[in-house]
């Protein structure tokens, strides 16, 4: 994967990463996009929503950054402390969390800088992975408004059951 990217963005992969570390978001994006570009085999879409599913496994398993935010058997813990989370880890918008039932929640980005439809389907695999890891069942979210097709803010439906 790394052959792929250029001499420079190499020379920051190949060095000691650190998740305590904050890395240029130009640098993320090529990284993602070349993720993409070589394991796609044509699905793109699965390749997004399974990298946001990876970053809830690893950052929301018992030595993840984000372990504190997960209850195990509450999913809603977990998506009202979404805002605190994006707010750690971006520097710019923030997200919002309507809990809108027993088993199911609606999660905003407002005014985030270059959003992008990739962006939003990582997003769906992560909230999708972390409602699971939380205990949800019969996990379905879905994404209603997209900033980068036009909409105010990008919304995200979350389902469960049990």
């Amino acid at each position: 994967m790394l052959r792929h990217l250029t001499a420079a963005d190499q020379v920051v992969v190949r060095g000691v990463v650190l998740p305590s570390s904050w890395y240029p978001a130009d640098l993320l994006l090529r990284l993602e996009m070349t993720i993409a570009a070589v394991l796609a085999r044509g699905d793109r879409t699965r390749v997004f929503v399974d990298m946001g599913r990876c970053s809830a496994d690893t950052n929301l398993s018992p030595g993840g950054v984000q372990r504190p935010y997960l209850r195990e058997g509450d999913p809603h813990f977990l998506l009202r402390n979404v805002p605190r989370m994006y707010s750690s880890q971006h520097s710019s918008g923030h997200r919002t969390c309507d809990v809108t039932g027993p088993r199911s929640a609606v999660i905003r980005s407002h005014e985030c800088a270059d959003t992008t439809t990739d962006d939003c389907l990582t997003t769906v695999g992560w909230l999708e992975q972390a409602i699971v890891l939380s205990g949800g069942k019969g996990v379905r979210v879905v994404e209603t408004q997209c900033m980068a097709r036009g909409a105010a803010c990008c919304e995200y439906r979350c389902d469960w059951n049990g």
